[in-house]
């Protein structure tokens, strides 16, 4: 009712309205599922208390206003303190139903139900809920006709960052049946001025179908702030407005022959909503990544053939420890980042105090720190010749980006992968992509922090 009065009021209060749906939900939860009468009801799970319902409310609000990666994120967050939590369960319900995965919403709604004391054909709410997406799933929905296309626009910030997204839109595309085409363009950090699409300078492109192709008549676009005459602009309304922040959660069912992905997508955020019948099914977070990796991300030859080129010069024969570790404008990212970078001298104590004769590859983008490293183990160090900042102003930000400040991240990262043993920081998307580059073998690949791809981004869709 409160939702056909809002498509009724062209001044209908959003807040107001967030308001009485936050308490309509607890009066559903207390009332229609915990029994009809005061005398009967079975008194509501223990471990949902008054702080916890803020936020599930606070989810709650999200879904009205179509924030559906925000309330997804609060549930998850939710849910790893408190499993099984039926508000939480049931909340994952409305979400799968809101982006038309309705295999997910019989799942949670089943969920939901059978955390709640017997007899369950009491609650009628989440009853009627499970029988219409268990109805809407047994609906036989004809295969798509033709190629769907997922376009993978540049996130435009760092180089790890826009491959991570790519990455994350590379599941999207496995989860979705669709041809993905990597372009990044004029937003891109790495590319020259005469380069088109950045992300072909240094790998082979994904897509067998050329980017024309999604341009051609009669196609479907969405988010619907796209349509063929302005695939090739970059940052459309990426931060606000309609379309703006489109999580892969958003993409994941929709039915248009283009999704356009400009939005950083990520690989932990979409790992819930791998179906079974997926190959990536049962995989944790790592194994998803090294199967894209392997399967989508290949370098080009000419930069694979610098790359062994330099192994052979620089990581010369015998044991090697790459490390990594980050300066400049990641302090701005990470608080107390000397404090981390003071911890490497440990981890390193105790690498070396296992294999004295190791040497060390050591990749950074602070010339502070290759001279801290060069005093306090010399000739022990090995570095390639690039460039790097003597401030907290990223080499990416101070003029010095396109194709050649790209290749060096690349070769460094995949130098790193040819080391027997790898150092990082938990908190950088160099550090922690260096893992998706080959299957470590157990007790090879360290990091100082906990690895953040695993966290949950609330930040990018706190709007």
């Amino acid at each position: 009712r409160l939702a056909e009065r809002r498509d009724r009021s062209a001044l209908f209060d959003t807040d107001e309205f967030c308001r009485q749906l936050e308490a309509l939900f607890i009066s559903l939860w207390r009332d229609s599922q915990l029994g009809s009468s005061a005398g009967d009801a079975p008194h509501a799970p223990a471990h949902v208390a008054p702080v916890e319902r803020f936020e599930l409310g606070t989810a709650t609000r999200d879904i009205a206003q179509g924030n559906l990666q925000r309330a997804e994120i609060l549930c998850r967050d939710h849910l790893d303190q408190h499993a099984g939590d039926t508000a939480a369960l049931k909340l994952l319900g409305d979400v799968a139903t809101q982006i038309g995965a309705d295999d997910f919403a019989v799942r949670y709604y089943g969920e939901a139900l059978a955390t709640l004391p017997e007899p369950q054909s009491r609650y009628s709410v989440l009853n009627s809920l499970l029988a219409t997406a268990r109805n809407r799933a047994a609906v036989h929905k004809p295969a798509p006709q033709g190629t769907r296309f997922l376009l993978i626009k540049a996130w435009g910030y760092g180089f790890w960052s826009d491959l991570d997204h790519v990455a994350g839109a590379l599941l999207l595309a496995e989860l979705s049946g669709r041809q993905p085409i990597v372009h990044w363009g004029r937003n891109s950090l790495f590319r020259n001025a005469d380069t088109d699409n950045a992300y072909e300078a240094f790998f082979e492109p994904i897509a067998a179908a050329p980017r024309a192709a999604l341009k051609a008549e009669g196609l479907s676009y969405y988010p619907k702030k796209w349509h063929a005459a302005n695939l090739d602009e970059e940052d459309v309304q990426k931060w606000s407005g309609e379309g703006a922040r489109q999580s892969g959660l958003y993409l994941l069912r929709r039915e248009e022959d283009v999704v356009v992905s400009d939005f950083h997508m990520r690989v932990n955020d979409l790992l819930p909503w791998i179906p079974e019948g997926s190959p990536l099914f049962g995989m944790n977070r790592s194994q998803v990544y090294r199967a894209l990796f392997k399967k989508y991300i290949h370098l080009r030859p000419q930069l694979q053939a610098r790359i062994d080129q330099l192994a052979a010069e620089v990581l010369t024969p015998g044991h090697w420890l790459a490390v990594h570790v980050r300066g400049s404008d990641k302090v701005r990212e990470i608080a107390q980042l000397d404090m981390v970078n003071e911890a490497y001298w440990s981890a390193i104590g105790q690498i070396l105090h296992v294999n004295p004769a190791m040497s060390i590859f050591l990749l950074t983008d602070s010339a502070p720190v290759v001279d801290a490293f060069r005093q306090r183990y010399g000739d022990k160090v090995r570095t390639l010749d690039c460039v790097r900042s003597s401030n907290e102003t990223g080499v990416h930000y101070a003029g010095h980006a396109g194709v050649e400040l790209g290749e060096q991240v690349i070769i460094d990262a995949w130098l790193a992968a040819r080391c027997d043993i790898f150092l990082g920081n938990g908190g950088s998307n160099v550090s922690v992509g260096i893992r998706h580059l080959k299957d470590w073998a157990p007790g090879t690949f360290f990091l100082i922090g906990d690895d953040f791809l695993g966290n949950r981004n609330l930040g990018l869709h706190d709007w």
